[in-house]
């Protein structure tokens, strides 16, 4: 009877003792999803931000190019747009005087 009655009391501990051991390998692999998860994000978070950096770029040469053109228009037709302008200023003398 006492074999018994030990035996009815240790099964219900190594059952605990299996349900705890598989909860604690359950944690283990959501850990190691995780961690792949957070692998994944800084790996996408990277990549968006080298896209990001390429349209920075993008933007930074359209800013140059577009920056240097009136000062190229200036430098092809400036000697043209001077002489208009010292024409203007001659006829504005002119009706003033």
């Amino acid at each position: 009877m006492a074999a018994e009655t030990a035996s009815r009391d240790v099964y219900p501990l190594t059952s605990l003792f299996q349900k705890a051991h598989g909860r604690l390998t359950m944690l283990q692999r959501i850990d190691e999803q995780l961690a792949g998860l957070i692998d994944q994000r800084r790996k996408v978070q990277d990549e968006l931000r080298q896209v990001q950096q390429q349209i920075n770029g993008e933007f930074d040469r359209a800013i140059r190019v577009n920056d240097d053109a009136p000062v190229q228009f200036l430098e092809k037709d400036g000697g043209r747009v001077r002489q208009k302008s010292a024409q203007a200023v001659e006829k504005l003398e002119e009706s003033l005087a």
